[in-house]
């Protein structure tokens, strides 16, 4: 009976291991470098709309790939309060741009177990303030060849990715509410 336990024990343990290793591959646009850098889930601008034509950067990241990347294929839905100016820190073999479909490959594969920086983007903002909430900026697939994903090293085999949705002007929910309604949150 014991070393049935020891087996079950031992299944469940590789269950969740593997459970927790099969992670979605997605791309990111993010407002902070060190956001993309740490592979946190995109925040919203933290000063969103600061007025016409003020340059701004976007870091764009390949996260949770799980494996060597190669190269990688998508483009960019970018909303009317930014007006797209460049694509930055990019290999000598890119095809496109990012609002009309990028494909990238590197020289040498790069390592996609942590997470794997794009490109920049240099824009500048067409708005000062904020007229309407939650603005999205979208990873898409890419409109000529409709893929959104990578190719890993050394097998060249392509793995589709999520492209994830960040937010200019997020509206932060709320409603209304008591001063003893707070407190019974908290059993006082």
């Amino acid at each position: 009976m014991r070393a049935f336990a020891i087996i079950v024990v031992f299944a469940l343990t590789l269950f969740v291991v593997g459970a927790a290793n099969a992670q979605v591959p997605f791309f990111g646009v993010y407002f902070d470098q060190w956001n993309s850098v740490e592979a946190l889930p995109p925040a919203p601008a933290s000063n969103p709309c600061p007025g016409f034509n003020i340059p701004g950067y976007l870091w764009i990241s390949l996260v949770n790939s799980n494996a060597f990347v190669n190269g990688v294929e998508f483009a960019v839905s970018y909303p009317p309060e930014i007006i797209w100016m460049a694509d930055l820190d990019i290999q000598p073999v890119t095809v496109g741009n990012t609002p009309g479909g990028f494909s990238m490959g590197w020289a040498l594969p790069q390592n996609g177990f942590f997470n794997v920086p794009v490109c920049r983007v240099l824009f500048l903002w067409n708005c000062q303030c904020c007229l309407r909430p939650d603005v999205p900026i979208v990873v898409v697939p890419h409109p000529v060849t409709g893929a959104l994903g990578y190719t890993d090293f050394p097998t060249y085999t392509y793995h589709p990715a999520v492209g994830l949705t960040s937010l200019i002007c997020a509206s932060v929910p709320a409603e209304e509410t008591t001063w003893g309604q707070v407190k019974s949150l908290y059993g006082e």
